[in-house]
């Protein structure tokens, strides 16, 4: 009987054993491509199936959400017809939600100036001062280079009171001075910097440096985003992933196009 319980265990083994390595594989890739600490990586391949569980658990199990099978699927779509789609959607029911979902899938995609038609078309009755609307607009203008147009939404934008609000006003402010006044853009970028908040405003801040020929210190922020974030906290992942993604892409953007002004650098 105990021959019989090994020859079982063992071909048992043989089966799930592939499938153990494959998800070794799979977690590696994860851990390389999405920024988690590189130590997850010893873990994996030292403790095979109990780190395979261990990584899933506290690395990708709270990055899923109650709806990801969803998410992916739209996530499998192409640019086009994630936009076909919400562009439906807003026809239907022009609520704020949905003209924000519409205008960062078009930022996405570089579509500034659809982005901006949809901004400024909800711009209207009990919204047209909505601060909301108003900074995603002035930050659709500064990416399509658009700086007057940028700097007038600005002047009219009051800003919520709540942390997010202001910060996110202030980083605009600083954008806009980088093309008009670079003593004061140096100024607005270090301060908001310092105030570690957010990786948002040391990859604009290098963005403005790149733009002045800075590459030198530019690289070195953008190096020091990404090592941050792969030694960070997992809520600290989870809320600065979009910053780790741009600072990645502006390291790998040519030198003529790492050079171009601050907003000229696609987001996507």
């Amino acid at each position: 009987m105990t021959g019989a319980w090994l020859g079982w265990h063992g071909s048992l083994m043989a089966m799930i054993w592939p499938v153990v390595v494959v998800a070794q594989i799979a977690c590696v890739i994860h851990v390389l491509r999405t920024g988690r600490p590189y130590w997850w990586i010893w873990i994996l391949f030292v403790l095979p199936l109990v780190g395979v569980a261990a990584y899933l658990y506290v690395e990708v199990r709270p990055s899923l959400g109650k709806n990801w099978l969803q998410n992916l699927l739209w996530r499998l779509k192409t640019p086009s017809q994630r936009i076909e789609i919400l562009e439906s959607q807003l026809s239907e029911s022009t609520t704020v939600r949905n003209r924000l979902s519409l205008a960062e899938e078009l930022h996405d995609a570089a579509r500034f100036d659809r982005e901006c038609d949809v901004l400024s078309e909800g711009l209207r009755g009990a919204f047209k001062d909505d601060a909301t609307l108003l900074m995603r607009l002035a930050e659709a203008h500064l990416e399509a280079d658009r700086i007057s147009q940028a700097a007038e939404v600005i002047a009219r934008t009051v800003p919520e009171k709540s942390p997010e609000s202001q910060l996110q006003f202030a980083l605009l402010k600083a954008r806009l001075a980088s093309h008009q006044n670079q003593a004061e853009a140096e100024k607005c970028f270090q301060e908001l910097v310092d105030m570690k908040r957010s990786e948002g405003p040391r990859y604009y801040y290098a963005e403005h440096l790149l733009a002045q020929g800075r590459r030198d210190e530019a690289t070195r922020i953008l190096n020091d985003v990404l090592y941050q974030y792969r030694r960070g906290t997992v809520v600290w992942r989870y809320q600065e992933k979009k910053w780790y993604h741009a600072a990645k892409r502006l390291l790998r953007a040519p030198q003529s196009r790492a050079n171009a002004r601050p907003g000229q650098l696609q987001m996507n």
